[in-house]
This record gives C-alpha cells, structure tokens and sequence, in this order.
C-alpha cells in the first residue's frame, strides 16, 4: 500500500549541524489482530537522534498511537477486541480503518494512572491542559441523512446499508462527558461531498483533532480529501480547505477539481495548527496522502489567506514528484515542524521518518527495524513525534538527544 523502500533500517543519515536534535517517539503500527490483556503487548520507544532506544513503555494491547506530555507521562490509543459486544463499528462486519477504543494514560515507569474504553474510538485523541481527554469516534448515520450524502464509490456501504460518521467526545479524569460534537449535526450533504475513490462505509473518517491556541478545534476528513475547523462555542465549521469534490451549482452534479492542484489533497491526515513560538505558528501544517495523484507531501497552509506557503515537495517539478512517489504513502502519515523549522515527517506506510529543511534538503532519515509480522503491519508507523531535550523533566536523565559518538 505504499512506495517499496531498501533503506537500511533505523538512522540512515544524520546531518549533525543542520537536524534539530531531539527525541522521537515511535510506535510500531498494530494489525488487525486485537487481544486480550497480556497476550499481544503494545510497545512505545523513545529514540535519540542515532536511533538508539533511550526510554520505552509496555501497554496490555497493541498500542495505535501514543502521545508523550510535558509531565513525562505517555497517553495512548490501543486496540480492544470486545467480542460481546456486537455491531461495534470499526470491527468484523463494520471493519473501518483506524479502530482501537481503549485510552490508557502511563506514568514514566509505565503505570496506568487513567484509563477509558469507548467501543466508537478511533484515531486520534489529546489529553488537554485541564486534565480532561477529547477523542474521535464513530457513530450511524440516519439512513435519512446517509441518502443524502453525495460523492464517493456507489454501493460501497456496509453490507446492510449503514454509513458512519464522526463525532467528537470530551471526558474528565471522572469519566464524565462534558462536551461533545456530533459530524451529522454539522456536515453537510452539498458541502462535504466524498471523493471518488472512497468508499461510502464513512461519511468523513476524520483521523485527527488538533486544539488550536484560541479553543478551536482543526481536524481533517480523509474521505472529503479537506481539513476544516470547528469553532468550540457554537459548534458550527468556520473553515473548510483541500476538498476535490464539490457541487456544480448550474448543473447540481458532483465534480472534481484538478488533482495536481497544490491547494487540493487526497486522503490527509494529521492537520493541525503549527503552535505558537514556532515558525509558520498559526498555519496548518497536514500531510497530504496524495491518493489522486501517488505523490505525497507535507503542506504549510496559511489559515487566514488559504494559500499554500510551504510544502516539502513540489507538485509540479520533475524533481519534487520523483520524491513524493518516493515517499508515498496512501495512508496514516504526519507532520511536525521543529523550533529551527525543519519538519519531521512520517511517511507511515513506508515505516519512515525523516526530517527536511525549510529548502527541502533532507538532514535525518529513520527506518523502522523489521517488525513482529504476526501482531503488526508491515514497516507502519500511523505518526511519531519529536520532543526537545527540555521537554519535559524526565529528559535530563536520558542520553543526550543528539545521541553518543562511537
């Protein structure tokens, strides 16, 4: 599912003086395979910039993706097998990618000090400033409603006809939930249209949800090739970018704008708002799949003006194309910009991780070492992240992030 790499494994290339030296956390991307506790152990690791392990966590399932916080703690999403429970969307007759449904929060020395199951989970989560968690899941579609949604692959519904959508839950460390976002309020039919390759099982299939500096929440939808922003109070979508699909308001039929493009995408992942104190802050930063056109990239889009102002491959040039085919992934995938502005990205169906500068010359590059074929996909890494070494308190006590000379 992705472009084939014969990369040696781990760090392959190491530009001391231009890389920003941190540490990266990585998590081996599990199969569909899920378990019961202890039986298939997840596992989350901590490498300097050689590669070198430096700090690891042991989960009781296969982890999908962790998040490390500045207290050192480490919060993950893990795939839960629930066999009584039925219908649960993501699995057996309702399989969609990106199910998991177990939240787990670990101290450094791996204890379990919070934990929340939800059988609609999937993707992406964050652990927010107060305490309280907020996550993606899925949920029916009114068959009303699902008539209604245009776009995508015709009678690729479930087999019995069911189309999901996302909504968005928060929770206190009490389990509580005290805000919630439902996408079948929200969307709508005329406007997120699903793009031709996709499948019809999802309305959106959302794979991320970024809290933005002023509350806002920015997430993209993979099967409306767009990101979009969400304004916290009122619950109405403020921003929409990316989409190919769209209504033609003379005839009233759906077309698709050109693939090649710099300002549409196929099938995004990981869009968020570039933080404060980093350069481009206030930008999006999201990982253009490609899907359309087998050239993935990573886009800095300016939320104000909708204008691409960066991108780590050039849609157009000989050169940036041989690249983004190079470093295609269809799925998973992401982004980060780094203090120095650098950008860290993770071509996830390929395993890779590599960093570029703002000239798009690549200084690191990480391939994942030969994973567990029985519980994990082949090379996968859904995102991984790079830390400074004062991220948080923990890190005085590791090696030093730019790694040990031999």
């Amino acid at each position: 599912m992705s472009w084939p790499y014969r990369y040696e494994t781990g760090v392959a290339h190491y530009d001391r003086a231009k890389a920003f030296a941190g540490y990266t956390l990585i998590t081996p991307f599990p199969g569909r395979s899920a378990s019961k506790p202890g039986e298939v152990p997840g596992r989350v690791y901590l490498i300097d910039m050689t590669g070198a392990v430096v700090h690891s966590w042991t989960a009781p399932y296969p982890v999908w993706y962790a998040r490390l916080m500045p207290d050192g703690n480490l919060v993950a999403a893990m795939r839960r097998s629930t066999p009584d429970i039925p219908d649960r969307p993501g699995f057996d007759a309702y399989h969609m990618g990106g199910a998991h449904g177990q939240l787990m929060d670990f101290d450094w020395g791996g204890n379990i000090v919070f934990e929340h199951f939800d059988p609609g989970m999937h993707h992406d989560f964050r652990r927010l400033p107060n305490g309280n968690y907020i996550y993606v899941g899925w949920e029916k579609v009114p068959p009303d409603l699902a008539r209604k949604v245009r776009g995508g692959q015709k009678g690729t519904e479930h087999k019995d006809g069911t189309m999901f959508c996302d909504f968005y839950r928060e929770i206190n460390q009490s389990k509580q939930t005290v805000w919630e976002w439902h996408g079948i309020e929200h969307f709508d039919p005329d406007v997120e249209i699903i793009g031709a390759i996709h499948p019809r099982e999802e309305w959106t299939h959302v794979n991320d949800v970024d809290i933005m500096a002023d509350g806002n929440l920015l997430s993209d939808s993979r099967h409306t090739d767009g990101a979009f922003i969400i304004d916290r109070s009122s619950g109405e979508i403020i921003w929409r970018w990316g989409n190919v699909a769209y209504l033609d308001p003379d005839t009233g039929l759906v077309e698709h704008r050109d693939v090649r493009n710099p300002d549409n995408m196929g099938g995004p992942h990981d869009g968020h708002e570039i933080a404060p104190g980093l350069p481009g802050e206030g930008n999006m930063l999201i990982y253009d799949n490609g899907m359309y056109n087998y050239m993935s990239r990573a886009l800095e889009v300016s939320i104000k003006t909708n204008e691409v102002v960066w991108q780590s491959e050039d849609a157009f040039g000989i050169e940036g194309y041989v690249r983004g085919r190079v470093h295609f992934s269809p799925f998973i995938s992401g982004a980060d910009r780094m203090p120095n502005g650098n950008t860290v990205i993770t071509s996830g169906g390929n395993g890779v991780i590599f960093e570029v500068t703002n000239d798009r010359e690549t200084v690191w590059h990480y391939t994942r070492p030969y994973p567990n074929m029985r519980t994990e996909v082949r090379w996968g890494i859904f995102r991984a992240h790079r830390y400074t070494p004062d991220y948080c308190p923990q890190f005085k006590n590791l090696t030093p992030a730019e790694g040990v000379l031999v």
